[in-house]
């Protein structure tokens, strides 16, 4: 019986486990567009390994002699992962740009630099990866990773007032500040650890507690990070009073309106739709009015609006420019479909989101 005996860190991190494993299946099935949950994928792959390699600690220990190594790349990934997980809130219809990616090269870039420095001091040191020298530094070189990824927060600081300018951005940016917080302690925890505070006995389980915290923050929100998710089952209810040809058909429809961005064309009509899918113009009215619960208008404006807002935050082009680009037609309309939605004129949103 004693071998299937867990101690309280390792009941912890058979949670936390468990909880990565949930939240990557709701995650991959739920979130509709593939593209947009890589980095949670990624984010939840890694957290559930790191809880996995406590909760083995015994076994993997036991089989190579790098325990410590894995344990600490592990853990570590979590704060630069967790700062683009930050960024992809403030625009959740984008993965973060390949430079935001970059902030993940600190955790290599930390084990590097301790193996340099672990062969520069201690040159006798046997077998530099199990070296205690080694290790030392790693902590060390490990707190400042963890630090420099916070800090590439302050590039995007514009972030805050952009979510909460957002629907549902309130949630989103205390969510945004509670990330932030709890990598804070985390990295608290590793700087009393690496000074010689004596946490030595409670060092994974205080980790643990921390990394669920990571998991339940991010649980508790997955229906504001991923709309798609959100809407899924009120899409679902709507499509039982569609056959399965015209399912089928309003699927279609989202193909067209998210990877062939139909409604970028000014003078794109229902007729237009119709005829591309080889439909009645009525039928295509009736698809539309219950599967988007809109009418066809309103669903080319709604998604002209969204694109014309990421363009007004991330370039410089005119709202002329911009109103064209999207689909809008004159000037005149865009703004007024733009206040509709929005609350705001694009003038408005564009110089009080931008600080």
């Amino acid at each position: 019986m004693n071998n299937i005996l867990f101690t309280i860190p390792e009941v912890v991190s058979l949670i936390g486990v468990f909880q990565c494993v949930y939240l990557l299946v709701y995650v991959s099935f739920r979130a509709g567009n593939l593209v947009r949950v890589i980095l949670p994928v990624l984010y939840f792959l890694i957290l559930g390994t790191a809880f996995f390699i406590d909760l083995a600690r015994g076994s993997i220990a036991d089989i190579t002699p790098y325990y410590d190594v894995i344990s600490w790349t592990s853990w570590s990934l979590g704060t630069p992962l967790s700062v683009l997980l930050i960024i992809q809130m403030s625009h959740i219809t984008k993965l973060p740009s390949l430079v935001n990616w970059s902030i993940l090269l600190v955790t290599p870039l930390a084990l590097a630099f301790s193996v340099f420095i672990t062969r520069y001091v201690a040159p006798s040191c046997g077998g530099i990866l199990t070296c205690p020298d080694f290790l030392a530094w790693l902590n060390v070189s490990g707190l400042v990773a963890g630090a420099i990824s916070l800090l590439a927060i302050w590039g995007h600081r514009n972030i805050f007032s952009d979510v909460r300018s957002q629907k549902a951005g309130q949630e989103r940016y205390w969510l945004i500040l509670s990330l932030i917080i709890v990598n804070i302690f985390f990295l608290a925890l590793t700087a009393f650890h690496t000074t010689g505070y004596d946490l030595s006995l409670n060092i994974s389980l205080l980790r643990a507690i921390l990394g669920l915290s990571f998991v339940y923050l991010i649980s508790t929100s997955l229906f504001r990070i991923y709309p798609n998710a959100l809407f899924a089952s009120a899409k679902r209810q709507s499509n039982d009073a569609l056959s399965v040809d015209d399912q089928r058909i309003s699927q279609k429809i989202e193909d067209l309106l998210r990877l062939d961005k139909i409604y970028h064309e000014a003078t794109y009509s229902r007729s237009d739709l119709a005829r591309e899918l080889n439909v009645a113009e009525a039928t295509v009215s009736r698809i539309i009015n219950v599967h988007f619960q809109k009418s066809f208008p309103q669903v080319l404006n709604e998604r002209r609006v969204e694109d014309a807002k990421r363009l007004l935050l991330d370039t410089d082009a005119s709202i002329k420019v911009i109103a064209e680009e999207v689909g809008f037609n004159s000037l005149p309309s865009f703004n007024r479909a733009f206040k509709d939605f929005c609350g705001q004129s694009p003038s408005d949103y564009r110089k009080h989101t931008i600080k």
